[in-house]
């Protein structure tokens, strides 16, 4: 007779990972929020930096309502006239070509906001999608991909910009595309964004090569996850935390790109941008000085908050970054 307590037949071991460690996955990546967001309300930076990119966000959403004067209303040019100082009537003055300062800068925040965020959005999606894939299969596809991604850091990407944008503008004179609104507007935004993707592909790749061999992970290939279920469902949601900072100053830093072009003389001529309004009145800086320093301060305010709140950010989420 066999002894009760000793079983035949083969047995099963219980897997190495359960759906319960993937849940507690989960629980630790609300955990990981709950915790960066405290440390990020308790962070001077961050939230100096959170007060002036909402003052940006709501003079771009109210302002063009409240402003005093139109984008194009030129009701200044008999009375007080061009390059008037500021008053009552026009707070901050009046341009060279008798435009409302104050309106025209108000006017220029949807713009700005409108490259930062679509620049950033074609930015993050080439990145998180090239470093996530390089950082997730290692090996001959890591190396190749980070090649092409070190290519992007070193071209001139400002002068690359300029170029397409001049000879596209003279391409498409006589042509039915000239009569499409923004385009060149929109052709800034995709470039910068095109040229803009490579820092984050990095970090994605480094958070995907520290979080690919974590328990969790295991845990979802174990129950039958997909690859592209592992990468965008369970790697990715725990990465976000570092990649918000880059994004957060490469929206500052495609402002200040944009700025940069408009000041030049390549921006759109239908869009009112801050670059452009420096680009027609810095000639006038000693007569007029009003005219210049308004649309200059709305860009140091605009990439100043965005470069606090990463900085805060960075204190929140990531806060062994500074030792």
């Amino acid at each position: 007779m066999s002894d009760p307590a000793i079983t035949t037949g083969p047995t099963t071991s219980p897997p190495a990972s359960t759906p319960r460690q993937v849940s507690g996955a989960k629980a630790r990546r609300v955990g990981i929020w709950r915790q960066g967001c405290q440390r990020f309300a308790k962070s001077r930076t961050g939230m100096l930096g959170l007060v002036l990119v909402l003052l940006v966000v709501a003079t771009a959403v109210i302002g063009p309502f409240i402003a005093p004067y139109g984008a194009d209303d030129q009701s200044a040019m008999l009375d007080p006239g061009a390059k008037a100082p500021p008053s009552w009537a026009h707070p901050l003055g009046t341009d060279r070509m008798a435009y409302d300062v104050a309106s025209r800068v108000i006017y220029g925040a949807p713009t700005a906001l409108a490259v930062g965020l679509g620049a950033m959005s074609i930015a993050s999606l080439i990145g998180i999608v090239v470093g996530g894939i390089a950082g997730y299969r290692g090996g001959m596809t890591d190396e190749l991909l980070m090649r092409f991604t070190d290519f992007f850091l070193v071209i001139p990407v400002f002068v690359v910009i300029l170029a397409v944008v001049r000879l596209l503008g003279g391409a498409i004179v006589n042509t039915p595309f000239e009569s499409i609104p923004y385009l060149n507007l929109g052709v800034i935004i995709l470039l910068i964004g095109v040229f803009s993707w490579a820092p984050i592909a990095r970090m994605t790749r480094a958070e995907f090569l520290r979080l690919k061999n974590q328990e969790f992970v295991e845990a979802a290939r174990c129950i039958g996850a997909t690859s592209a279920d592992i990468l965008f469902r369970h790697i990715l949601p725990n990465a976000l935390p570092s990649l918000i900072v880059v994004i957060a100053l490469g929206i500052g830093g495609a402002v200040l790109a944009e700025a940069m072009i408009g000041f030049l003389g390549f921006g759109d001529p239908a869009a009112v941008s801050w670059g452009q309004l420096l680009y027609f009145n810095y000639e006038a800086l000693k007569v007029a000085p009003w005219a210049a320093l308004s649309p200059g301060v709305a860009i140091f305010i605009t990439v100043l908050g965005f470069n606090l709140l990463a900085d805060g950010l960075t204190d929140a989420f990531n806060p062994r970054a500074k030792s």
